[in-house]
């Protein structure tokens, strides 16, 4: 698979060069969004508390954004969206391998984080719909870079998982004023332009279990809402993408919270008994499963922390 994927970028050098601009006209000639709009957002809000080994990782990652995709929106996006799954990669890979050494068992954790990174990648997907990944030179900044996070995320995440979970809600933090600036820039252009079929696919059609999967209330105690956003063009698609990222926001303060001694963030989500009544009974069925192979986990962590 290496060598063909590296045959068929040098493929595309030679051809095409490395930054040939390959979005579709109305998306190149409509859409802006600039470094100092996403600055404004991001400084009108409460800041993030961090560590300094954190802040200059994602400092870092700002300053590549910056310096490559000024005026690039659909192409920043793309890379932001690689870069953003790679978090939810090094989580679900650590607990695999805590409970393959018999260490810990956290089904609903590991299934939490495999809900926001299939999330992410539907997004990454729509960002390719609109061609953002088409030029090499984004590619290569994009794999090189998530290579090298995935791993500090998997180093940070054994030895002490609040950092880890910290950076995320940093990374999903910028997002949210990432699409928030650009909604508020484009927001004429995007109404007239067309949702891709991944979006419509995704909101309207898709595995609704996992989308609901990763929703988190600010407490325990609040109601249950379930999202189910419209899909009708491309400003509805990126604020659906906004709305996502803020719950990404939301779940990765509560794991923070939790590594602290807070409440489990699949406390904070919506369970079976708040939802029953809201979904067909096959997916009941499909949830009950779950939920037993769950319960099941946990009494062994409960008797393996007894011996």
């Amino acid at each position: 698979l290496a060598a063909e994927n590296f045959v068929e970028e040098a493929r595309h050098l030679a051809t095409q060069g490395p930054s040939r601009p390959t979005l579709a006209k109305g998306v190149r000639d409509h859409l802006r969004l600039s470094n100092a709009r996403i600055m404004a957002v991001e400084v009108a809000r409460e800041p993030v508390a961090t560590s300094p080994v954190i802040k200059a990782l994602y400092v870092s990652l700002c300053w590549l954004l910056d310096t490559v995709y000024e005026e690039k929106p659909i192409q920043r996006f793309w890379f932001l969206k690689v870069v953003a799954r790679s978090p939810y990669f090094s989580y679900v890979s650590v607990i695999h391998l805590f409970e393959s050494l018999g260490w810990w068992r956290a089904a609903e954790l590991r299934k939490l984080h495999f809900a926001q990174e299939w999330n992410e990648m539907h997004h990454l997907l729509i960002m390719e719909s609109l061609g953002g990944n088409l030029a090499w030179i984004d590619r290569f900044f994009a794999f090189h870079s998530v290579t090298v996070y995935y791993w500090a995320l998997v180093v940070l995440y054994i030895i002490k998982p609040e950092l880890s979970y910290n950076f995320s809600h940093l990374l999903e933090y910028h997002a949210v004023d990432t699409c928030s600036a650009f909604l508020q820039v484009n927001e004429d252009a995007l109404k007239n332009l067309p949702a891709p079929k991944v979006a419509v696919q995704y909101y309207k059609t898709g595995d609704l279990y996992l989308f609901d999967s990763f929703q988190t209330r600010p407490s325990p105690e609040d109601p249950v809402v379930l999202r189910r956003p419209p899909c009708d063009n491309l400003y509805d698609t990126f604020q659906n993408i906004c709305d996502d990222e803020w719950e990404h926001v939301k779940t990765m303060k509560s794991c923070e919270q939790w590594c602290r001694g807070g409440n489990s963030p699949t406390e904070m989500l919506s369970s079976l008994y708040d939802i029953e009544d809201m979904l067909d009974p096959s997916e009941v069925v499909i949830i009950k499963k779950r939920k037993a192979w769950s319960d099941f986990a946990q009494e062994i962590n409960d008797t393996n922390a007894k011996s």
